[in-house]
């Protein structure tokens, strides 16, 4: 298992040897030799993520057993940092990132992302790994030919002492980390290590704060379906092997970096890299192949190179130029050829790119870093939700099967939306409903709320309840309502007895003041299908045939008053004496038994087929929810409306990840 150590990193205080005036514009000569400093990286402690590093600055007679660790470099954060300021809110972000999100992001390149936050705005060390292909040292020994010429100052007529260093045997393959442009303390002559360190100044990259790791790495297998994946994991993460133990067995160490340069050499290197697609940006990851000029002008070759991704470069070419130049500055303009030839300063371009500092702002590299991991994390997490989904859907429930219950449900609906058009029919043309008719209601205005209700229940879809029960028991058995634990003791026969309390039980507040009936809410049990069909029902019988028995009996009394009272003026006209005939008084009466008699039949007829509408168009909402809620339960959402395991931890991974996008797009 991979190992991840860091440990803190030393910031050496001493005073930096004047400049020695330069000879040229645009190069620098220096007198003094290179410090040297050669220690394995692998940490002497590990630290969390969400704790604040420190760093503790050494002087110039520091120990040697003092090392810097390639994971987790010092923090120049000022102290008066304001708590709310955008900076640091994203380092906040990115710590509760690794809290929350830790199984959905590389936690090394995480580190990496909180060093260059807790450095100064726009002065951020960018790390930059040179990867060689592991072919058997040629690769490892061009790369390393590669950073001299980037690295050395040409105006230097002699080989600094690093330079010497770098391309002899004594580094053999281990890997070297350069820190440009960072001086560090007097210390002891090279030592045998795992990691040799090399503190330089160089004018092409001055100011530029760059960290570069030079090490070999072994690219995955073609045949694999991941090699892609795989492959850019091995660039932007690479490891170093730490023996841990004298039996030969090695520990990796990641060591996450911002950039990566992967070099090959010759045909054959670049043949490998062919073998892997354009896998990532070039911005961040570049490729050069060492190719001779001689094979670059063939036009075949070229041609065939044209379209490739990678950086045809002749290193040789360019060293020799240099040494060159080195000897005598009479002839410039020949290295300056020689130098553009060779490609290899698309090459220094590509290093320096984005590394400038940059006033109060945070540096590209950095930026889409974090962007990237980010990135990373949301497609892990959306791998994840996909696959919860798949364990609890289809490695559940066959397809066959829910296509089967799908077929069933669709057959019940049909047959539902039938049995209410008919079984109303029946009802609404019987003879029980002909009673209510409005010349009867004077002698049958009590069996109304009686023969409604009869109606809602014989004729309101009994046959679709009985058949939606036993549905939805084909449903549970086919594990679509998923298998929750029951509610039922083991041992379902079997109940405590309840201990009775001495003395005078304590009253509750329900118990101060009665509860109106009206106000006592309805209880059912609850049952495992859908009951749209029996609410339906339960708020007809309560809701519509109270107010229609109520509606009976005041068109009944009104007609009742209304004729009594046109009948008593009648009469009144005629017995008061006045000059009214017997018709014109029986006109008067039959005058406003006729007005009431119309009212009532008006007005009953219209509730009666109101209420008949209401029925079925309750009818046909029932149905229509029943139907669509065992529907929903077919469907990928509907089958996972229960908590899935892991869906708390996966929400919480995808707010700690939109909290820390946010974070970033305020930060400059």
């Amino acid at each position: 298992m991979a190992t991840k150590l860091w440990q803190n990193n030393l910031t050496l205080s001493i005073t930096m040897p004047p400049r020695v005036p330069r000879v040229a514009i645009g190069f620098s000569k220096t007198q003094d030799p290179p410090i040297i400093r050669q220690g394995c990286p692998i940490g002497l402690q590990i630290k969390s993520l969400s704790t604040t590093t420190r760093y503790r600055a050494s002087t110039s007679n520091s120990t040697s057993g003092e090392q810097e660790a390639l994971s987790s470099p010092p923090s120049s954060k000022s102290s008066g940092a304001l708590a709310d300021s955008p900076r640091h809110q994203l380092r906040k972000a990115l710590a509760d990132l690794q809290k929350d999100a830790g199984s959905y992001i590389n936690a090394s390149r995480l580190q990496l992302a909180i060093r260059g936050i807790d450095q100064s705005p726009g002065k951020e060390s960018i790390r930059i790994a040179i990867l060689a292909l592991a072919d058997g040292g040629n690769s490892f020994k061009k790369a390393k030919q590669l950073l001299r010429v980037l690295l050395a100052d040409p105006l230097n007529e002699e080989e600094e002492e690093w330079e010497r260093v770098l391309l002899s045997n004594e580094a053999g393959s281990r890997p070297l980390l350069f820190k440009v442009g960072k001086y560090g303390a007097a210390e002891s002559p090279i030592r045998t290590g795992l990691l040799q360190e090399f503190n330089i100044l160089s004018p092409r990259f001055e100011g530029k704060n760059l960290e570069i790791l030079v090490l070999e790495m072994d690219p995955p297998l073609r045949d694999t379906e991941e090699s892609e994946d795989l492959f850019s994991n091995i660039l932007l993460t690479p490891t170093i092997n730490i023996p841990t133990s004298t039996t030969g067995r090695y520990t990796p160490v990641w060591t996450p970096v911002h950039k990566s340069l992967v070099v090959a050499d010759g045909l054959e290197g670049a043949g490998t890299l062919l073998s892997y697609h354009n896998f990532t940006s070039k911005d961040v990851v570049e490729t050069a192949v060492d190719l001779p000029i001689s094979i670059l002008n063939n036009k075949d070759i070229r041609k065939s190179l044209h379209n490739t991704f990678f950086q045809a470069v002749d290193i040789s070419l360019a060293d020799e130029a240099q040494q060159t130049f080195r000897k005598s500055v009479e002839k410039p303009w020949d290295y300056e050829n020689a130098w553009f030839d060779s490609n290899v300063k698309n090459i220094a371009d590509w290093l320096a790119d984005g590394s400038s500092p940059i006033s109060g702002k945070m540096k590209p590299p950095v930026r889409y870093l974090i962007k990237s991991l980010l990135d990373n994390a949301a497609e892990a997490s959306a791998r994840q939700q996909d696959r919860l989904q798949s364990i609890a859907t289809s490695a559940v429930i066959p397809f066959a099967k829910i296509h089967i219950l799908s077929q069933t449900l669709s057959s019940w609906s049909e047959r539902a939306h039938t049995e209410l058009r008919d079984q109303l029919d029946i009802a609404f043309n019987g003879r029980k409903w002909r009673k209510l008719g409005w010349w009867k209601l004077f002698w049958r205005v009590d069996d109304v709320s009686m023969i409604a209700s009869d109606i809602v229940s014989q004729r309101f879809l009994p046959e679709s309840e009985k058949d939606i029960v036993f549905l939805s028991g084909r449903f549970f058995e086919a594990g679509v309502f998923g298998h929750e634990p029951s509610e039922t003791n083991t041992h379902w026969a079997w109940k405590a007895v309840q201990e009775v309390e001495s003395g005078i039980p304590r009253p509750t507040l329900k118990d101060l003041g009665p509860i109106p009936a009206d106000d006592i809410p309805m209880q059912s049990i609850p049952k495992p299908w859908p009951l749209d069909i029996h609410y339906s029902r339960a708020i007809l019988a309560s809701e519509t045939i109270p107010p229609l028995q109520a509606l009976a009996q005041k068109l009944v009394m009104q007609t009742l008053s209304t004729s009594t009272a046109f009948s008593s003026l009648a009469g009144l006209m005629y017995f008061s004496g006045l000059s009214a005939t017997a018709y014109e008084a029986g006109a008067v009466a039959a005058l406003g038994i006729t007005w009431s008699l119309r009212r009532m039949q008006g007005k009953w007829e219209t509730a009666r087929t109101f209420w008949e509408g209401e029925v079925r168009e309750e009818g046909r909402k029932a149905v229509r929810a029943t139907e669509t809620s065992l529907g929903t339960t077919l469907s990928p959402e509907g089958r996972l409306a229960s908590p899935m395991e892991g869906a708390e931890e996966l929400e919480s991974a995808n707010k700690a990840i939109e909290k820390a996008r946010a974070a970033l797009e305020a930060c400059k």
